[in-house]
């Protein structure tokens, strides 16, 4: 009679769990050589700490100000949500009011692009509710169809597009045929260019097309349904990015912002605000300029393996900041000055920070140990390894596949030295 195997000599026979490497996370092997690159500069980029940077980018006694304080008494919503919300309606607001700021001759409009990530049941649409009950800003609706949107932006030209579920969205955008057209039509949106729908009835046209964009999602929701290859994107990078951590501390377990006592005070400060005088064109001035460019190159050189149009397209919304805060700040001129920048640049360093600790989220701070590691290996050996180098002495690579796009993540980026600094002006 043959022998029952015992439970050791099953164990044994079991088959050992594959291993899912960072390397097949990440979908290495359809990365295009662009994609590559700003993976490199991604891999660069250092990210901050993790305490809310937000009282950094408040100025005490504005609208701004008011915001934070209110919602930081009266619920436990991280202060990024409703901070970046304010700063997006008046930005908004002046847009509905055709503003716009000449930038050494380069027109631009205060059309803010932002991603808000939190965990689920950040109240993230709460926040949105309570501002806009306060502000009263004319909102763009909910997407549908791409002709639905050339329709509603005809209609809604130059208004507040707050969106939940903003991953869902993105990832139909990018995945579904009826919803691709609206990516070409957001690509020409955010160069204020005119755009154009044809129907056998009928022609819509748009011109100057522009609207501030507030997406909110859950984060592990956004990273679901937006792939790392669609963030390394050039259209993904016209938005910006901001994490909103959970506050510290017992939830709250009930919130007041709807209290007449809060929405007195917020709409005192809003009434105040919308008494600045505003003007239909604003000038940056040389001041500004010259803050703009010295920034720049503080933020390039502490980050000089960036992609130099992704860092572009944060730095440069820096004007767009500087024109909300130069009302922020209830100054009547048309000259945007020194301070105003100066407040602006740190949200765009705000917003270059988390763009970093997103791609984190991605696993890219488990990918960057392993260039770190062949990094090491090729300073040892003093010279670029080979891939069977990088095989033999570097545990996590296993293949030559693997190697090969280890050594394409440790090539210098063409044309980007550690001294080098791009012309600091671009649109």
């Amino acid at each position: 009679m043959p022998r029952k195997q015992g439970r050791k000599a099953k164990a044994k026979q079991l088959p050992k769990p594959q291993q899912i490497s960072i390397f097949d996370t990440i979908g290495y092997s359809t990365l295009s050589d662009t994609h590559k690159d700003t993976l490199r500069g991604f891999l660069a980029l250092k990210p901050g700490g993790t305490q809310w940077r937000g009282r950094d980018i408040i100025p005490p006694d504005t609208f701004l100000a008011t915001v934070v304080d209110r919602f930081e008494q009266g619920c436990d919503v991280p202060l990024e949500i409703p901070a970046l919300t304010a700063l997006h309606g008046i930005g908004a607001w002046l847009l509905d009011q055709n503003v716009t700021i000449d930038i050494l001759g380069s027109v631009s409009r205060p059309d803010l692009w932002t991603t808000i990530l939190a965990d689920s049941g950040a109240s993230k649409t709460y926040a949105t509710r309570v501002l806009q009950r306060v502000m009263a800003l004319r909102r763009f609706p909910e997407v549908t169809t791409a002709a639905q949107f050339v329709a509603d932006l005809q209609e809604h030209n130059r208004a507040a597009w707050f969106q939940d579920e903003w991953g869902q969205l993105i990832k139909r955008i990018n995945s579904q045929t009826y919803a691709d057209e609206i990516r070409d039509y957001l690509l020409r949106l955010y160069d204020n260019a005119t755009i154009t729908r044809r129907t056998r009835s009928q022609t819509i046209q748009v011109k100057d097309a522009a609207l501030v964009i507030l997406g909110t999602t859950v984060t592990d929701t956004f990273l679901q349904n937006v792939t790392l290859e669609s963030m390394l994107d050039g259209f993904m990078q016209r938005f910006q990015y901001v994490i909103a951590e959970r506050r510290p501390g017992e939830p709250m377990p009930l919130y007041s912002m709807d209290d007449a006592p809060n929405i007195a005070a917020l709409a005192a400060a809003w009434d105040k605000l919308q008494e600045t005088t505003i003007h239909s064109r604003y000038t940056a001035s040389p001041e500004a300029v010259e803050t703009y460019t010295g920034q720049f190159r503080r933020l390039f050189r502490d980050h000089h393996e960036v992609p130099t149009s992704f860092f572009r397209r944060i730095l440069w919304r820096s004007f767009k900041y500087a024109l909300v805060y130069h009302v922020l700040l209830g100054k009547e001129t048309a000259e945007i000055d020194a301070a105003d920048m100066g407040w602006a640049v740190r949200v765009a360093e705000l917003h270059l920070q988390d763009a970093r600790r997103l791609l984190d989220r991605y696993n890219m701070s488990d990918l960057e140990k392993i260039v770190v590691k062949a990094e090491s290996l090729a300073k040892r050996l003093g010279h670029q390894p080979t891939s069977r180098d990088l095989i033999n002495g570097v545990r996590d690579i296993k293949n030559a596949q693997t190697a090969r796009f280890v050594l394409e993540l440790m090539r210098p980026q063409a044309g980007r030295g550690a001294q080098a600094t791009p012309p600091p002006i671009a649109a």
